[in-house]
């Protein structure tokens, strides 16, 4: 495996994990948001991860540098992209509250199905996850900055 493909699954993973931080701060920020743009109460928004392939490296020297670093045992290689999903607008909470300006004639007040508990795990998760591929990126940074620095004869 070059060192470039752990550069582009790190940054993928930071990315999908980023974009996982983003989806459970909106969710918990507008667990009792009542009324949205589109009508009705706000609508939970779920992370799906799906593994794609990486590419090996195309033309000029970084190519050959990565292809020269390739194992060829290590033919499927995977990064992660992420998808966002809104939740079913059928699954919001029906809570009596009469008074409530977005009550319906019966009372009820639609509220989105958001769990402040599971978007803090979800905070959580996704923040330590972040935290790991910084760090496996930092060091294949430092093992690259070792490589070149064997050259040097110093």
């Amino acid at each position: 495996m070059s060192l470039f493909n752990v550069f582009k699954i790190s940054t993928q993973g930071m990315t999908a994990q980023r974009e996982r931080l983003e989806a459970a701060s909106a969710n918990l920020a507008n667990s009792n948001t009542t009324r949205t743009p589109a009508g009705g109460p706000y609508r939970r928004r779920d992370t799906i991860f799906e593994a794609i392939p990486i590419e090996e490296p195309g033309e000029g020297f970084g190519a050959a540098f990565g292809r020269s670093l390739f194992d060829d045992r290590l033919e499927h290689l995977e990064g992660v992209q992420i998808t966002s999903q809104l939740a079913d607008p059928n699954e919001a909470i029906r809570r009596y509250e009469p008074s409530h300006p977005d009550a319906d004639a019966g009372g009820y007040v639609a509220l989105p199905n958001v769990d402040p508990l599971e978007e803090t795990v979800n905070i959580l998760s996704a923040a330590r996850s972040f935290e790991a591929n910084a760090t496996a990126f930092n060091t294949a940074k430092e093992l690259a900055r070792a490589s070149l620095r064997l050259g040097e004869g110093g």
